[in-house]
């Protein structure tokens, strides 16, 4: 059977089992969560969490008038898991290029999901058992959707905060890249964002839209990251370059550029022609599917990877049974199971040492990309 036919069954195996979308039954409530730092005015910062106390959900209020006067804490509910952090000194635009460091973890659309985060972050000894970097001067590459259908989201975003300051001082380096799920979250699209997050903005006493908001800590974090970055010979975004964003005359750094001046702005509301095709829903950079879903002609993608200036794209947002090697390697996916494969232990991820693409598991363990030739449509 050729490969081409063979990956859609592949591909399907654990939808029959689990399919990714909103849970099935959301049962989840108020509960634990945070903290969330909001400013309020010239100097006055509000650091609300959400605290389960027996059987009551209150929330635990401080106010600060400086910074460098703020140690969050941040506990993981339903287990062991807690670690503290200030918060950055400022919020500098990250570079969109990069040389190609000698180690790289790739993860993308976590969805919340903390433990299975931890888990490859661990196995690949991005960190120590105490939520500490010990990547040395590695790097770090989060292909967006940190957001929704998971439980723990708060959690996960401020490991990833916290993380960016310890790479830094060891040499390495954190990147996070904007994924749909972030957009949709820092406009308040709430279709897939789980009974707990709603219920817990009201015990905060704010919409849920606040908690991401442009006067937020996590707000003006997010409102900084890039749609899409290029490392040594990989770029990386979360859905794609496809052909009709290769043929405008944007470069690199105009779609970063753009992309953060719309951030906080529904896809409707956004009439700029070069920032619409950014962020169009079936062809814009965090939307597409078509590269991973072999609906791109081998051509379109040369030209893709012309465009961006790289001989690799790297992309989630579209599922798929393993870590693939699409198009002779040229479109790398990275969008797992993990929830799935983490109740199986068979978390894998994608690492890139000297340039040399591999697939690694929760373990540690090296091994060949699944590789699939496709010939396009």
């Amino acid at each position: 059977m050729r490969w081409k036919t063979l990956l859609p069954v592949l591909a399907c195996l654990p939808m029959l089992l689990f399919a990714k979308g909103d849970p099935p039954l959301d049962n989840s409530r108020a509960g634990t969560d945070g903290p969330y730092v909001f400013y309020k005015g010239a100097n006055k910062i509000v650091v609300k969490s959400v605290e389960t106390r027996d059987t009551q959900v209150v929330v635990n209020t401080k106010v600060y008038a400086h910074r460098s006067d703020i140690i969050l804490n941040c506990s993981v509910p339903e287990s062991d898991d807690y670690f503290s952090f200030g918060l950055h000194d400022s919020l500098p635009i990250p570079a969109w290029d990069y040389p190609l460091p000698d180690r790289m973890l790739v993860l993308s659309d976590i969805e919340g999901n903390f433990q299975a985060f931890k888990t490859m972050l661990l196995g690949a000894k991005v960190i120590d058992t105490k939520l500490n970097w010990s990547f040395g001067n590695g790097h770090l590459v989060l292909v967006g959707d940190f957001f929704d259908r998971g439980l723990n989201v708060t959690e996960c975003l401020w490991l990833v905060y916290k993380l960016e300051t310890e790479a830094t001082k060891a040499g390495g380096m954190v990147h996070f890249i904007i994924g749909n799920h972030e957009l949709l979250n820092m406009y308040g699209y709430t279709q897939y964002v789980r009974n707990k997050y709603l219920a817990n903005a009201d015990v905060l006493g704010d919409a849920y839209s606040d908690l991401y908001a442009s006067n937020t800590e996590l707000g003006r974090w997010l409102r900084s990251k890039n749609a899409v970055e290029r490392i040594g010979t990989y770029l990386f975004c979360h859905g794609g370059i496809s052909a009709e964003l290769a043929q405008t005359d944007l470069s690199l750094f105009d779609i970063n550029d753009l992309a953060r001046l719309h951030y906080g702005v529904a896809e409707k509301f956004i009439s700029e022609p070069r920032a619409k095709a950014i962020f169009d829903v079936h062809t814009g950079i965090f939307w597409f599917r078509g590269a991973a879903r072999n609906r791109v002609s081998p051509e379109d993608i040369d030209k893709a990877l012309a465009f961006a200036g790289a001989e690799h794209m790297v992309v989630g947002h579209t599922l798929m049974p393993d870590i693939m090697a699409l198009y002779d390697g040229k479109v790398i996916c990275v969008d797992l199971y993990h929830d799935e494969n983490l109740r199986m232990g068979q978390m894998k991820t994608l690492y890139i040492e000297r340039g040399t693409p591999y697939s690694l598991d929760s373990e540690g363990i090296k091994s060949s990309l699944y590789t699939v030739m496709f010939s396009g449509n």
